[in-house]
C-alpha cells in the first residue's frame, strides 16, 4: 500500500479525523481519550454498515482484528490493501512473529498500546494521542483529532557537547567528522541511548541524533530521562541518508518530491520502514559511481569533505549546526 489516507468515522454525537500516512501508527494515551471508542465504531461499522449509525470516509478498506487469538496470523494474511486496526487487549502485536508477518503485506496497520512495540520500525513522528478539539462543541457534537505526541527538541546551553548516534556506520562516521575532538560518540544500539545519556556528564549538553523512521519504540524513554536532565537536544530525521538525500548533492529524478511526500512513493509490502527505502533509494542513486558510491558501513570522502560536507550539515537545524565546528 502507497499514499496518505484520509479517514473520517462519525456518529450523530462523535467525530474522528485523522490521516494514515505510512505502515506503522501508534496511538497511546490514557483510558478515556477515546482510543477504545474509535476502533468499536469502526467494529461497529464493519458488522452493520449503514444500518449501524456510523458513518465512515475512507479510500481503503477499514477493519478491526477481533476474536479469537489464536486466529491472528490466518486474518492478517487474509487482509489485502486495508487499514489494520488492532487494539491494546491483543498481546501478539508485541511478538517478532507478529512483525515478521506483517513486513510483507500490503496492509498499513494502527496499533493501540501503552507500550512500546520493541519488535517494530515505526516511527517517533507517527506515535499519536487523541484530543477532543473546539471544532465542534457538547452538546452538538464531540470532534476528535490524532496529534503527534513525541517531536525533536531544542534545548541551548553554554556546556560543551557529546554527541550520541546510534551506531559507528556511516551516520557516526560523518558527525564524528564534524565533531570536536571526542565530542562524538556511539551508543552501540537504540536500546543504549537512555544508560548513557544517564552517565554522561553533567557538565556536558548531550545531543541526540537517531533515525526517526525506526526509533518509535525508544523515544519515550529517552524523552523521559531528556526531561529530568533539561540539557539534552534530540534530533530525528527520517534517517542519516534521509539527511544526505535532502542535502541535494546526488542528483535524483524527482527527489523534492519524494522527500516531501514519501508515503505516495513508498510500497508498504517491499519497506518495512522509510529508513530501509531512503537507503535504498541513495545506494541505487550512486551506484554507477565509484566516487559518490554509497556504503553504509563505510562513508567515502566525497560525503566528508568541502561543499558536500556543507551541504549535508545545512540541513540540520540551526540549534544543531552551532554546535559543531566551522
Amino acid at each position: 500500500m502507497k499514499n496518505k489516507h484520509h479517514i473520517i468515522v462519525e456518529t450523530e454525537r462523535l467525530k474522528y479525523e485523522f490521516d494514515i500516512r505510512r505502515n506503522i501508527t501508534v496511538i497511546q494515551g490514557d483510558s478515556a481519550t477515546g482510543k477504545t471508542t474509535l476502533v468499536q465504531l469502526l467494529e461497529t461499522y464493519s458488522r452493520y454498515g449503514k444500518d449501524s449509525g456510523v458513518r465512515l470516509q475512507s479510500d481503503v478498506p477499514c477493519v478491526v482484528f477481533g476474536g479469537d487469538t489464536s486466529l491472528w496470523k490466518v486474518a492478517m494474511e487474509t487482509y489485502q490493501g486495508s487499514i489494520v486496526f488492532i487494539d491494546e487487549d491483543y498481546s501478539f502485536i508485541y511478538s517478532k512473529e507478529f512483525a515478521d508477518v506483517i513486513q510483507d503485506t500490503s496492509n498499513y496497520y494502527v496499533l493501540i498500546t501503552r507500550q512500546p512495540l520493541y519488535n517494530l520500525p515505526y516511527s517517533v513522528k507517527e506515535i499519536y494521542g487523541i484530543r477532543t478539539t473546539g471544532k465542534y462543541h457538547y452538546p452538538e457534537k464531540i470532534y476528535n483529532e490524532f496529534y503527534r505526541i513525541y517531536e525533536d527538541t531544542d534545548e541551548k546551553s553554554s556546556k560543551d557537547v557529546i554527541v550520541m548516534v546510534e551506531d559507528s556506520k556511516s551516520g557516526y562516521q560523518f558527525f564524528s567528522s564534524i565533531c570536536k575532538k571526542d565530542a562524538c560518540i556511539s551508543v552501540d544500539g537504540n536500546s543504549n541511548f537512555v544508560s548513557k545519556i544517564e552517565n554522561a556528564d553533567k557538565d556536558k549538553q548531550v545531543v541526540v541524533i537517531a533515525d526517526g523512521a525506526a526509533f518509535g519504540a525508544y523515544i519515550a524513554k529517552v524523552m523521559a530521562i531528556a526531561k529530568s536532565r533539561k540539557d539534552v537536544t534530540m534530533y530525528f530525521p527520517e534517517s542519516f541518508e534521509w539527511v544526505i538525500l535532502k542535502s541535494g548533492i546526488i542528483n535524483i529524478k524527482d527527489i523534492d518530491s519524494i522527500l516531501a511526500e514519501p508515503e505516495r512513493y513508498i510500497e508498504s509490502r517491499d519497506f518495512f520502514s522509510w529508513e530501509r527505502y531512503f537507503t535504498q533509494l541513495l545506494v541505487d542513486a550512486t551506484s554507477d559511481s565509484e566516487i559518490k558510491k554509497y556504503d553504509k558501513s563505510r562513508l567515502k570522502p566525497y560525503y566528508l569533505e568541502g561543499k558536500n560536507r556543507d551541504s549535508i550539515i545545512g540541513v540540520l537545524p540551526q540549534s544543531i549546526r552551532e554546535l559543531f565546528e566551522e
